[in-house]
């Protein structure tokens, strides 16, 4: 049991050494408006809530070893490009139900193993020095809701400090329950419904940011260490106008785009601004999925952020 959680954690580890770590942008080439659009909209609570859930980030049992969903992101303040470090992110969903042909999908799940010794499918997360979160679960199935089954969702809590907190759900392009579903289908939750990409090992990847109405000057900066690169990428849904914010320190850096497996696609060597838009790197006609920029300083220092076109 103890190899088995073991290889687990290592597969998870390398999966997002290789991939690169985090933020999201769906692609929709519509005009960002004002500031507060980009703070993250709430939606219900939800059942099953249960306080002090594990410091985890792998989710689930382990004799689940493989098609795991590994979901990544970026907390970042309501000027939407300040990291949040240590804020918050509590995380629960059902089990993946039981498989039914007629629909093509997992129906019937349920919330038992939140509850299980140890819990699964829950977890409390802390992000790092640059608002960075991650976590391995699998896809939640779905469970009846009166006379019709809710979509596949993720329920998430999120805070910094204690204030500010954002109680909303995370749900997944392509579900056929998005539309029937009063709370999916709210116009509100549209930058909530994200899109998913399979990696050569038959994961499920996907990346939300997160956006707390925390107003940047009560973010302290003083953990913010000279390793990391890439302060973020915005606006979020990406538009021409997408720019990333780099802490070069005078330093050169080398730019890189890279798809889902690790594979660079496009570069750009010795980089020495702030900001650059994120147009002039990507390559001429790129497919839709899940992208991953790569960055390395001239002082040896690297630092990775993952993207959604």
């Amino acid at each position: 049991m103890k190899k088995k959680i073991e290889k687990s954690k290592r597969l998870f580890i390398k999966t997002l050494m290789g991939l690169g770590i985090l933020s999201i942008f769906p692609f929709k080439l519509k005009a960002f408006e004002i500031t507060k659009d980009c703070v993250t909209s709430s939606d219900l609570l939800g059942p099953f809530y249960i306080e002090d859930s594990p410091n985890v980030s792998i989710l689930t049992p382990p004799e689940i070893t493989s098609d795991f969903l590994l979901i990544t992101g970026t907390v970042y303040a309501n000027d939407c490009i300040t990291p949040i470090p240590n804020a918050v992110v509590d995380i629960w969903h059902a089990n993946k139900g039981t498989y039914d042909q007629n629909t093509n999908s997992y129906l019937d799940a349920n919330y038992d193993d939140n509850y299980a010794t140890p819990p699964y499918y829950r977890a409390k997360i802390y992000t790092d020095s640059n608002g960075n979160y991650a976590y391995q679960t699998i896809m939640p199935g779905k469970y009846e809701n009166g006379s019709y089954y809710r979509p596949s969702h993720i329920h998430y809590k999120s805070s910094f400090l204690e204030e500010n907190e954002l109680t909303t759900q995370l749900y997944f392009e392509g579900d056929s329950s998005l539309e029937i579903d009063p709370w999916s289908s709210n116009p509100s939750a549209q930058n909530r419904i994200i899109s998913l990409t399979t990696d050569e090992n038959n994961n499920l990847n996907g990346v939300f940011d997160i956006v707390l109405n925390t107003n940047p000057s009560n973010v302290p900066t003083i953990n913010i260490r000279e390793n990391i690169l890439i302060r973020s990428i915005h606006p979020n849904p990406i538009n021409n106008n997408s720019t990333i914010y780099f802490h070069t320190n005078n330093r050169k850096l080398n730019i890189e785009i890279c798809n889902i497996n690790g594979q660079i696609i496009s570069k750009k060597i010795n980089f020495q601004k702030s900001t650059i838009k994120l147009s002039t790197i990507l390559p001429k006609n790129i497919n839709s999925g899940i992208y991953i920029l790569r960055i390395k300083s001239s002082d040896g220092y690297s630092d990775a952020k993952r993207f959604i076109i």
